[in-house]
């Protein structure tokens, strides 16, 4: 009975909200073409986006306004544009031009080059069954811990969200990699899931071992306010983290819920899943973008980002409930807006796949990948230790 009331709750706020959007644009164009080394296969939501997908922009920057031309190309991660400028694409053309421009920017970077080059690079050799892949990572399995951290509601939502992280820790473990889950609560706020990273953190420093972090969803804010405690930052052993569609500044969706009328709705839906209204809030655009703004990485530590960055006709199901709401606002990949989710470092771009990775049917060969990605990118930082100072300033 619970779940068919908050099931019908959201179902009635989304129809509502989603309304003076429905006779907008639809995914009626088809769109073929190459993004960040992925092909592409579907339908946008309009022309220029299909021809953005089509040529990669270049026959395009003759023939649209200059000033979006200039944004089709980044020479660094200072000139991605930020969710105000994606907006504004989002308005005069429509969210998947603001998607394609997005992904031609990311793609024109040279340190997300090299990350996105290097994972494509292993996902291949993983599915080839590279015997140079088996033995790089046979050589690290005794070096490295894992703590997965989980995102909101692994324990009561996993089956749909796959917030539990079991599979990718099924699979890193099935490498050999000592793993552990960093047992948050269920549907705590990012403060006190911060707390308990920070314990974790420290118990097992103890076992001398190198740690990466890999977090989903939720799990990235917490990850990025544990960072922030001294008292675990600058430990040299802690040097990688994989941010999963991390919402690192949180989702626009709880604020849309924040206001009359709607906001009774989400304190039903609160009541009846019995969370609490305070940590739900923790995950909310307007509390998460001050909190992240205290966010420095700590100079040892790779990060890269994994994150989905779907066209309108790629969004899943469980995708489609809130995209239809963030649309407007820009590329999001159906909980969180795109730039919202890149913390400062290497980013990989899963261009097709929403919020929702799980559902991702080659989910198991990717994570296999990503580890040699992240091992590998670690290495690296070791022999430049200058290149894991770089910071991510989205304006």
């Amino acid at each position: 009975m619970k779940t068919l009331i908050t099931i019908f709750a959201v179902s009635f706020t989304l129809f509502t909200l989603s309304f003076p959007q429905i006779t907008g644009a639809a995914s009626e164009f088809a769109a073929q073409g190459v993004l960040a080394g992925i092909e592409v296969d579907t339908y946008v939501d309009s022309e220029v986006a299909s021809e953005l997908i089509a040529t990669g922009g270049e026959r395009l920057l003759e023939a649209v306004s200059s000033d979006l031309s200039k944004r089709l190309s980044c020479d660094s991660i200072y000139d991605i544009p930020d969710s105000h400028s994606l907006q504004e694409i989002t308005t005069e053309y429509s969210t998947d031009t603001a998607t394609a421009v997005l992904i031609h920017c990311l793609s024109s970077i040279p340190r997300i080059q090299e990350s996105q080059q290097l994972y494509l690079a292993e996902l291949e050799a993983r599915r080839n069954g590279d015997v140079a892949q088996a033995a790089y990572l046979a050589a690290n399995v005794d070096e490295y811990l894992v703590l997965m951290v989980p995102g909101w509601g692994y324990q009561s939502s996993a089956d749909e969200t796959g917030a539990d992280l079991a599979k990718p820790r099924a699979i890193i473990t099935g490498l050999g990699f000592e793993t552990h889950l960093v047992e948050v609560e269920d549907n705590g706020s990012v403060e006190s899931g911060a707390d308990i990273l920070v314990a974790a953190l420290l118990q097992h420093f103890r076992s001398g071992k190198k740690i990466i972090l890999v977090s989903a969803s939720s799990g990235g804010p917490t990850v990025a306010m544990a960072l922030n405690d001294p008292a675990v930052a600058n430990n040299p052993l802690l040097v990688g983290w994989l941010n999963i569609c991390g919402v690192l500044r949180g989702s626009p969706v709880i604020d849309t819920f924040l206001t009359w009328p709607n906001s009774w709705l989400l304190r039903a839906v609160v009541f009846f899943e019995g969370w609490n209204y305070d940590d739900l809030l923790s995950l909310s655009q307007s509390r998460s973008t001050s909190r992240y703004q205290n966010f420095l990485p700590p100079p040892q530590l790779t990060i890269v980002n994994y994150i989905g960055i779907p066209f309108s006709g790629q969004v899943s199901d469980m995708g489609s409930l809130f995209y239809s709401i963030l649309k407007a606002q820009g590329p999001n990949d159906g909980l969180t807006l795109i730039t919202d989710a890149l913390a400062p470092g290497y980013t990989i771009m899963a261009v097709g796949i929403d919020h929702f990775v799980n559902n991702d049917p080659d989910i198991d060969l990717k994570t296999a990948a990503l580890l040699p990605v992240l091992l590998k990118l670690i290495d690296g930082a070791k022999d430049n230790p200058g290149a894991t100072s770089v910071a991510l300033r989205l304006r």
